[in-house]
């Protein structure tokens, strides 16, 4: 797992901070996923890994993955012992 905590800065897509829609934590989290999927091309991060360093509760970050799901700025796919977010093709709208 990479450490975030070498981390200078995360990037948000501005499509997802200049939607109303999405919580500033959810913008966050998108911030986090999108720093974290440019080294691998997707983030395997797991809920318990991205609540701990973001300081929130698991269910806050299901919730906000929901979220980013349903406006589809992720895609998510489950796969045994691993998940893998990877961020949709928001980058040309």
């Amino acid at each position: 797992m990479t450490d975030i905590s070498n981390l200078k800065y995360v990037q948000v897509p501005m499509i997802v901070l200049l939607d109303e829609d999405v919580s500033s934590t959810a913008k966050l989290l998108m911030g986090l996923i999108t720093t974290l999927t440019m080294q691998e091309g997707f983030c395997y991060a797991n809920n318990r890994y991205l609540s701990n360093h973001m300081k929130v509760s698991k269910r806050t970050i299901t919730s906000c993955i929901t979220s980013l799901k349903r406006k589809k700025y992720i895609k998510v796919e489950n796969e045994p012992n691993i998940r893998r977010i990877y961020l949709a093709n928001i980058f040309h709208s």
